[in-house]
């Protein structure tokens, strides 16, 4: 929780209380990002700037950022008159009418009266009346009690003493939850009266409880309903024992009727009412109702069609939003069908009766219902129009979508991302948007800029290099092959032309979502990035001509760089050798000994490579390299030598027919042992 008391409260989520607690003044937002990636494993950057927005809007930041625009706006175009402060708060649909400072009434009506509920004799009497009252409200029904039965001989007072049940029943409820609060030692600063979707209605502002443990916010969201109950129970309780007591049991038994139905509706928890307050705090769920509706909107769709395993909190959301969301439709429609049943027995014969105040009150009641029902009816249909609409495209994405463990699969086999942990490539796979292109279309082109970088799911493709003004086809990629590289690295200049032999999905990653998907910590991002490097730095070398991207990524990954100063000796003669190296950068002489002198046998720049006679033969060091310049080198140390240059790479022969050229010159030619 974090809380501005008696002004705002939020209430956090784990991850967000995380992020919260360490705002403390001395950690930058890289800082924020790097712990949260520490302690879940995911990159927290959005969540962090959604954070910081909530904390601004609720004003619970010391120093909060300034709206330059709106000011120079102001100073350019100032207002003609001073705007004069609102008595209301909210949008249209959602007016209130706030009553600020009401603490002091709230706790004086506890001092005097509200603490006699919460001794302990008085809980079990109300126990008793809410219970024994519902079986008497039943029997009322059963006997005939009727909810519209008109007061006196008028329907239209019947309709009002109704109506005024309601709020009376509405202001018990809402004085319930205050008094709670009141009880557990929290403040109740504001309250009033509001417009929901133009329906009047009370309200109290309690969430000074949120600071209290989740069995006293239970309590508090319990006090309301259970107030209606125990009230109403009482009223049933008259009404079965005094059936003919004329006016007086009319009034109680409507009041019993608005009350139950005020508080049953309040206990349903697919709606953002006590219920659903109760439901959260039980299962310890800050925005619940929130987080499952957006489950249900596409995640749960894409682990259904991955065939993911739900966890039991997704089970939650994916059960929740889908009631909360068909409750939320069908309520409209079910509230039509009930006031028309229930209205038109009244209404039908009041506007058949002769006067001008009796069709006016049918226009009154009729609006008062229809208005709001309408209203939200409207925009909800908006709302599934524009859904509608994108219908088509949306389950054309979903039907071409390439499943979430197969891009992860593609991902996995990628050389220059072995070793990234499973967790990045997850979120690498969720961030990939797919791609269908057709045969004989050219994806990238020869020369032009890009910034998106592609591995290939399904198909073929050609890559081509133009040369005299043909395009030749230097190389065919296939399934888990990829292009584009070279936007990763921040020069997006294609040096191929890539076309479509056959239909092809791509997973496409822009570079920059590419990047931040792996920012959690930015030793990943330095490592993938000196990897891509490295493969640049590779291709160009002669040994390495011929190979394709992927054995060249393995041994990007593999190759470790050694930064070697002038003067320094990399290895030396008669010592034993594990290792093979290629000159990355510089110079290095190979000095052999012999006949009690040494002499230079050979000088080495970038791209040649020694160390391979001691691996090969088993014999040690047959000459002395040490670095002419400043200098850097690959490392390959034995067993990745055998495997990737040997085995993987097929290079075996050429660099063993090497080694034994250079075993019988010994030394007088270009290379070491």
């Amino acid at each position: 929780m974090v809380a501005d008391r008696g002004q705002a409260y939020i209430r956090l989520a784990e991850e967000d209380d995380f992020l919260a607690s360490r705002m403390d003044g001395t950690r930058r937002i890289a800082d924020l990002v790097v712990d949260y990636f520490h302690q879940f494993g995911s990159f927290g950057y959005d969540r962090v700037v959604r954070l910081v927005g909530e904390l601004r809007d609720a004003n619970m930041l010391t120093d909060p950022p300034k709206d330059i625009y709106a000011e120079y706006r102001n100073r350019l175009h100032p207002p003609a008159k001073p705007l004069k402060p609102r008595r209301w708060e909210g949008t249209f649909l959602m007016l209130r009418l706030p009553v600020h400072g009401i603490d002091g009434f709230v706790t004086r009506l506890y001092d005097h009266l509200g603490f006699v509920f919460y001794k302990r004799p008085v809980l079990l009497l109300t126990v008793v009346i809410a219970v024994l009252g519902l079986a008497a409200f039943v029997a009322d029904l059963v006997g005939g009690h009727d909810l519209f039965a008109p007061l006196g001989n008028s329907v239209l007072l019947g309709i009002v003493a109704l109506v005024v049940a309601y709020y009376v029943a509405t202001a018990i409820h809402e004085a319930a939850h205050a008094l709670t609060a009141k009880h557990f030692g929290r403040r109740v600063d504001q309250g009033g009266f509001m417009l929901f979707y133009l329906m009047p209605a009370f309200y109290v502002d309690v969430t000074d409880i949120w600071l209290e443990p989740w069995w006293r916010r239970i309590a508090v969201s319990w006090a309301g309903p259970y107030s209606g109950f125990t009230v109403a129970g009482a009223c049933s309780i008259l009404v079965f024992l005094f059936p003919h007591g004329g006016l007086i049991t009319v009034l109680l038994f409507k009041f019993a009727v608005a009350s139950y139905f005020t508080d049953a509706l309040n206990l349903m928890p697919l709606l953002p009412l006590d219920g659903y307050y109760i439901l959260m705090d039980w299962l310890e769920i800050p925005q619940l109702r929130q987080r499952a509706l957006e489950f249900i909107k596409a995640p749960m769709w894409r682990m259904l069609l991955d065939r993911e395993p739900f966890t039991r909190r997704e089970v939650l959301f994916a059960v929740f939003g889908v009631l909360a969301a068909t409750y939320s439709t069908l309520s409209i429609f079910l509230a039509i069908l009930y006031w028309r049943r229930r209205l038109s027995p009244v209404v039908t014969p009041l506007w058949a009766t002769p006067g001008f105040w009796a069709k006016a009150s049918v226009v009154v009641v009729v609006g008062a219902i229809a208005i709001p029902l309408g209203i939200r009816l409207g925009r909800r249909a908006w709302r599934y129009v524009k859904m509608l609409g994108r219908a088509p495209a949306a389950a054309r994405a979903m039907v071409t979508t390439v499943r979430l463990r197969d891009r992860v699969r593609l991902l996995e086999s990628l050389g220059f991302l072995a070793s990234l942990p499973l967790a990045g490539l997850d979120r690498l796979a969720r961030a990939a948007r797919v791609r269908e292109v057709p045969r004989g279309t050219n994806v990238v082109r020869q020369g032009e800029r890009g910034d998106e970088f592609f591995v290939v799911a399904t198909g073929e493709a050609a890559v081509m290099v133009r040369e005299r003004g043909e395009d030749k086809t230097v190389e065919e990629l296939g399934v888990g092959d990829y292009f584009g590289e070279r936007a990763l690295l921040g020069d997006g200049l294609r040096r191929a032309t890539v076309r479509a032999l056959t239909p092809l999905k791509l997973l496409a990653f822009p570079a920059d979502a590419f990047w931040k998907e792996l920012a959690g910590t930015m030793a990943w991002e330095t490592r993938l990035r000196m990897a891509l490097g490295e493969r640049e730095r590779l291709e160009g070398l002669p040994i390495f001509s011929g190979m394709g991207s992927r054995q060249l990524d393995l041994l990007a990954v593999k190759l470790e760089v050694r930064e070697v100063p002038a003067g320094e000796i990399l290895i030396r003669q008669g010592d034993p050798g594990d290792t093979f190296y290629i000159v990355r950068e510089g110079e290095l002489e190979v000095l052999v000994s012999g006949s009690g002198a040494q002499r230079r046998a050979n000088l080495l720049r970038p791209g040649d490579f020694f160390g391979e006679i001691a691996l090969l033969y088993q014999v040690p060091r047959t000459a002395t390299v040490q670095a002419r310049t400043q200098a850097s080198v690959w490392e390959l140390g034995r067993q990745d030598f055998r495997d990737l240059v040997g085995r993987y790479m097929g290079l075996e022969d050429d660099v063993a027919k090497l080694a034994a050229s250079r075993m019988r010159r010994r030394g007088r030619v270009r290379g070491a042992a």
